[in-house]
């Protein structure tokens, strides 16, 4: 039985249709037919609540009932699943892009251990910046020697470890970005 509650001043309105939207949300759960049947007796007993009153004012009548019936979680910003979406996929571009510097970091390693004259970090003549490469020039002055290895093993190991993390919050499925795009 469907019970149709009524209401004649704005701010009522305004009330009963913050209920009803976190009564849907704290319900969402629920199979359809559940829900409709829940919403209905959520209805039904604001119903007797408010004929049961004694207040005269339609809101204050209102909420008197609505915290006599118990707080309902309020549905989350509207703004949110957007935003989650945004960062899930910035997110999976970030982890692709930063794990393929990091493989070619890895191979680099792999490399200075069979060919150690030739790849390194290295600052070219005339050129200030240090520049990571597989075959060094003649005049080039390598920085790390023999430190290269454990570096960039370091740099690695640290480069997976922040993936690792980014993955946890943006990517996992129950991390909270994820959560956060779930209706």
């Amino acid at each position: 039985m469907q019970i149709n509650v009524e209401f004649e001043t704005h701010e009522a309105r305004r009330l009963w249709a913050d209920f009803l939207k976190r009564l849907d949300w704290s319900n969402r759960h629920l199979p359809s037919a559940d829900r409709s049947e829940a919403r209905d007796e959520a209805i039904a007993h604001m119903a007797e609540l408010l004929a049961a009153s004694p207040i005269e004012d339609e809101t204050d009548k209102l909420r008197d009932a609505l915290q006599r019936f118990g707080p309902l979680p309020a549905p989350p910003p509207v703004w949110r699943k957007p935003l989650a979406v945004a960062l899930h996929y910035l997110a999976i571009m970030t982890i692709g892009a930063s794990g393929l510097v990091l493989l070619i970091l890895l191979h680099m390693t792999v490399m200075e251990a069979f060919n150690p004259g030739e790849v390194g970090l290295y600052v070219y003549p005339g050129d200030g910046l240090p520049t990571l490469s597989y075959e060094t020039q003649s005049g080039a002055r390598e920085i790390l020697g023999a430190g290269f290895i454990p570096v960039m093993l370091a740099i690695i190991a640290a480069g997976s470890a922040a993936l690792f993390g980014l993955w946890r919050l943006a990517l996992a499925p129950e991390g909270p970005v994820s959560r956060w795009m779930k209706p």
